[in-house]
């Protein structure tokens, strides 16, 4: 079987990244002592960051993103996952991903999606932020422990191939 036309490098993290919010719940930590990604068929290592800033700094894509990744929750609340993806220097780019209402998807009728995978950059990780109704939250700028928003973080190998059902 012929299999050039497949690709040949891979993006992938050896090491789960342990996120964590920094003591001021602004920034991220990513405490692992090293951290061992493999990106287009390299392998790459990048220490651990105590205090990691982090902010969206283009559009999504998603209807409404005002281009810094802030979102307001829906009647139900809601729900986006943030993409964590280092590329080969260690610099961290943040890729939001759809916004869902969150009561749909805690009755599984509406699917998280995970952001779409970056070119030669490995994902990390996910933050997964939860607002209630009328809260915005701002990427860098939204405390994590703010009143009406529940952020949880998800280490990650890669992008998962299948969307969070809850």
């Amino acid at each position: 079987m012929d299999n050039l036309a497949l690709s040949q490098g891979g993006n992938l993290n050896l090491v789960s990244a342990a996120l964590a919010a920094h003591a001021g719940n602004i920034n991220l930590v990513i405490a692992v002592g090293t951290n061992g990604h493999i990106i287009d068929g390299q392998f790459y290592t990048r220490a651990a960051v105590a205090s990691q800033a982090w902010t969206v700094s283009e559009n999504s894509g998603v209807y409404g993103d005002p281009g810094n990744g802030a979102f307001t929750g829906g009647a139900n609340g809601s729900t986006r996952l943030y993409g964590l993806f280092m590329d080969s220097a260690g610099t961290l780019t943040v890729k939001p991903g759809p916004i869902v209402d969150t009561a749909r998807l805690a009755a599984g009728t509406a699917p998280l999606q995970f952001p779409a995978p970056q070119r030669g950059k490995v994902c990390i990780g996910c933050v997964r932020i939860a607002v209630t109704a009328n809260t915005t939250f701002v990427p860098g700028v939204t405390a994590l422990n703010a009143a009406g928003v529940t952020a949880s973080y998800i280490n990650l190998a890669s992008i998962p191939g299948e969307p969070l059902r809850s």
